[in-house]
This record gives structure tokens, sequence and C-alpha cells, in this order.
């Protein structure tokens, strides 16, 4: 089915018909600085990789033609294969700047609720995608969570923002997720999560402290936990397992600087992560992971 705009006509994406054409896109270094795979060596590895894209389970997509000249320059839709339907869109860099992606990626949001029967819409952005950010806020996706992520041909791992979209107001949402972890002395363990992962004190309380709010980051609010000062003293050992970015390898040299004991060494599981632990004094094991 096509889609139309103002501006723009979005055909049903046909790999043999526009690999050509979208190669200009796929091509592209910058084009492709934030694309799950690096810039395509020719137009036959455009036409796989377009081909794939639309192998996936529920995928729809389509080459975007702008309207004045017939022009194909780029693709929009959503992808196969997802929990929730992931939108996508990808401009080659000459259309860049002229609202074009949005008013794109406005048209699928609309097909989706209005034909497709989708009641919501997700897109992974990377943080420092502020182009790709910025499309997402024009077609009403807010930011619903964030998660590191690697891919394949990048030697670091990146921080990823999901943003969505429902169709109708969500009636309930959980914005935020903050464990209880019981130690001996408050203060001292603020301090050492300040000094080993970055934290901040977001509120102290008591004196002797018998509780204290921990954010994970330089933040106002963010990953967090609140540490309690258990009423008879026991404490039940518990394990903690933070999701980590580029920073990784500097945290654990930051832990060993402090002198915490029971720094493990880092291990590369089975399950595709990175990994390595230290012990709090009350036994809590703080696993920190990122991808391989």
């Amino acid at each position: 089915m096509d889609l139309r705009t103002s501006r723009l006509e979005l055909l049903p994406l046909d790999p043999d018909e526009h690999a050509e054409a979208l190669h200009a896109v796929y091509g592209d270094p910058a084009v492709m600085r934030w694309w799950t795979c690096p810039e395509r060596a020719s137009v036959e590895r455009t036409r796989q990789l377009l081909t794939e894209e639309l192998a996936g389970p529920g995928a729809l997509l389509w080459a975007v033609r702008r309207a004045e000249d017939g022009a194909v320059i780029g693709v929009t839709g959503l992808l196969g294969g997802v929990a929730l339907p992931g939108l996508t869109w990808i401009l080659a860099r000459r259309a860049w700047g002229r609202g074009f992606a949005a008013e794109a990626a406005a048209a699928v949001v609309d097909h989706a609720f209005r034909h497709v029967g989708h009641d919501r819409v997700e897109a992974w952005v990377e943080s420092t995608n502020t182009r790709s950010i910025a499309v997402c806020r024009k077609v009403g996706l807010t930011e619903r969570g964030r998660f590191v992520q690697r891919y394949g041909h990048r030697d670091r791992p990146h921080e990823m923002i999901v943003l969505g979209r429902a169709g109708t107001p969500d009636p309930v949402s959980v914005v935020h997720l903050q464990p209880v972890v019981q130690v001996v002395d408050v203060a001292a363990t603020a301090a050492l999560l300040v000094a080993v992962l970055g934290a901040r004190v977001s509120f102290i309380a008591g004196e002797p402290a018998h509780v204290a709010g921990i954010v994970l980051g330089p933040w106002s609010t963010g990953p967090g936990l609140r540490l309690v000062r258990p009423p008879r003293g026991e404490c039940a050992p518990v394990e903690l397992v933070l999701d980590v970015g580029p920073g990784f390898v500097g945290l654990r040299e930051s832990a060993l600087a402090s002198g915490v004991a029971g720094v493990e060494p880092i291990v590369d599981q089975p399950w595709g992560r990175r990994e390595f632990a230290l012990r709090l004094p009350e036994g809590h094991r703080v696993v920190l992971s990122t991808p391989s």
C-alpha cells in the first residue's frame, strides 16, 4: 500500500527496484554512523541488506520518494521480528534538514495505528543521535527507558534510548524501580558507592544514618537503590546486576583503587556479556555487566 504526505510518496520497498538509488544512503559512512551495521560496499550488498530487513516477521518497509522530482531518498517503516513494532527511517544526506524524516515517520505511525491495528510503536535511538531523537519527539514518541548495546562492528558499547508512543494513553506506567538493600553502616556504604560507581546521594536521614537514597549517576534521577539499616543489624546477602556502558573497565579500576574487598576478574559470559563483581561489607554481590 502506497502512503502519501504533502511532499513525499512512500512506496512498498522492492530491493531489486530500489537498491541502486538507495545505495547512496547505505553506502555513505556518515549516514550509517548510527546504523546496526557498517556502510555497504556495493549495490549488491545494499540489495542484500534490504532483502534481509524485509524478511523479518511483520516488517513493513517503504521507499521514500520525493514528490517534486521522483527521487528516492531513503527508507522508512516498521521493523520485523521485534517484540514491539519498531519505527525506523534512514535518509540520504542530501535530504537532511528539511523535515522529511519526521514527515515520513509520522505517516508510518498513523498507518500503524489506523490500518495495521498496532496499539503502540517504539524506536531505539543511540543517545548521541540527536537528529533521530528530535524526529521521535516530533512524531509523539517519548522516552520509555534506556539500555546498553554493542553492535558487532563497534569496538565499544553504547547507550540506547527507547522512545515509544501508544495509540491511546497508557492507564498505568511504572516510572522507576528502586531495590532496597540492607546494610549495617548506611553512610559508609553510600560513600563507597560514590567512590566506586560515581553514584550520587539523593538523601540521607538519621544520626547515625538509617536510610539513604542512591542515584547511580550524576543526574537528579535515574537508576538507583535505597540503603536501609536493619533493626537488628542482620543483613541477608543479595545480588545486584548493573548494566553499564563504555566506562566498564574504568569502574573495575575504581573498585580496585578504593580497596573494596572481593573485586572479581572480568569474565566473558556465554550469554554475550562481560562481567565482573565486587562485594559490599555485608556480603552483597554487585555484578557490573556490559555487552561483549
